[in-house]
């Protein structure tokens, strides 16, 4: 017995010492971050400033002093109204020149071709990359931009702009382009899903998911793209989908379910604006796992209505840095809105820090950028000019249970 209460002594004593190192470890960090919040709010000054000799260049004058150089991927087919492309593409163009941002212009015509401007820019060792499309184009760009110095910033111009919405990057151009001047960088997660059927594995930043979590991006992207073609195939998909078997296996723990969606976030969120994973981060080093155990129709529906109003119940979420799905019979899943083929196990890891990312004050950030310019969370009307919607900037979210 006395050995007994000599190890309990030790490992009290052993947990005080340990505790003391931990307060005051918080206590460095939260001075740290007030001091980061104070320099970046003066960056937004300085950078409004700065700005001023660009905008008064003419528009052929030569390159003010502090003028930067980036590689622009510019998608022409973005958003709901892609009519007048041109006019947008300077307009970008121009925004970015106001502060002090000189680009080299690439157009999306494909997948491919968006992945091969990045690559080229990584390549030709380019301090910048910036994006103005949505978020389709957005994941493909950063997918090869993870682990490299290479800085993703996006100008927000695509239909939903979920990873613009959740890191606080502003939709009106010109705000936009602002944040990208002052250069804020976070280091960002990225997800990365296992694929054995082929060398290269697949990144997202949003989400990642198999049953209906796939045949929902299927819906979306016939919606959103207005590929109405599609919307058959997975309005069928969702009415031969069953309850099923799932065993979800969480780092060194597991779940057995019976379910027919799971979906593994990186970002809070995803579809139409749908806050889907209240308290994801994008820079904790976790993957937010949902799991619907046991829901059947009405209730995933009235989950689902809760989560696009942005008040999504009482889910179990659960958080993993490595996530193995298995289930009992192959089915459909999905990697961003991308459709993968079917099968019976999906693995998934978060790659932590893997992407520089130029970010504003978002409620998907342990470090939002305090300084930066306001940048609505949720769409609560359509596009007001300039690309600028109205929204609620409000930075709260429901909490998590994990």
């Amino acid at each position: 017995m006395a050995s007994v209460i000599d190890q309990l002594l030790r490992k009290q004593a052993k947990h005080a010492e340990m505790l003391t190192r931990v307060e005051e470890g918080t206590a460095r960090l939260d001075r740290h971050k007030r001091k980061l919040g104070e320099l970046e709010t003066s960056i937004s000054a300085l950078e409004s400033l700065a700005a001023a000799p660009h905008r008064r260049r003419g528009p052929n004058g030569r390159a003010a002093p502090g003028t930067r150089r980036a590689q622009l991927i510019f998608n022409p087919t973005s958003g709901r109204d892609a009519s007048d492309s041109s006019a947008r593409l300077v307009q970008i163009v121009s925004g970015l020149r106001d502060h002090g941002i000189e680009v080299a212009i690439g157009l999306k015509t494909s997948g491919k071709a968006a992945r091969n401007l990045a690559r080229n820019a990584v390549r030709d060792e380019a301090p910048l990359v910036i994006v103005a499309a949505g978020d389709g184009t957005i994941s493909d760009v950063a997918a090869e931009l993870v682990g490299t110095p290479v800085a993703l910033g996006i100008v927000p111009i695509g239909t939903m702009n979920n990873l613009a919405r959740a890191l606080g990057i502003p939709l009106a151009i010109d705000e936009a382009s602002a944040l990208i001047g002052m250069g804020t960088i976070r280091h960002i997660d990225i997800g990365r899903v296992r694929t054995h059927e082929s060398a290269h594995d697949e990144y997202f930043l949003e989400c990642a998911g198999v049953g209906l979590s796939a045949i929902g991006a299927l819906a979306g992207q016939s919606f959103e793209k207005r590929r109405w073609r599609m919307f058959p195939r997975a309005l069928r998909r969702y009415f031969e989908a069953r309850l099923g078997a799932v065993r979800i296996e969480l780092d060194d723990t597991a779940i057995d379910a019976s379910t027919r969606i799971v979906t593994v976030s990186n970002a809070p969120l995803m579809g139409n604006n749908m806050l889907a994973a209240p308290g994801a981060k994008m820079d904790d080093g976790f993957l937010d796992v949902s799991v619907y155990d046991g829901m059947g129709d009405a209730a995933l529906v009235g989950h689902f209505l809760s989560a696009s109003s942005h008040t999504p119940d009482d889910l179990r979420i659960y958080r993993a840095r490595r996530v193995r799905i298995t289930t009992d019979q192959a089915v459909l899943s999905n990697v961003g809105t991308k459709i993968t083929a079917e099968r019976n196990v999906v693995e998934i890891e978060i790659v932590p820090g893997a992407l520089a990312m130029i970010v504003g004050n978002g409620i998907g950030l342990t470090t939002p950028v305090e300084g930066a310019p306001s940048a609505p969370t949720y769409a609560t009307g359509p596009p007001q000019g300039n690309g600028a919607e109205n929204g609620d900037s409000t930075r709260n979210s429901p909490g998590r249970t994990s």
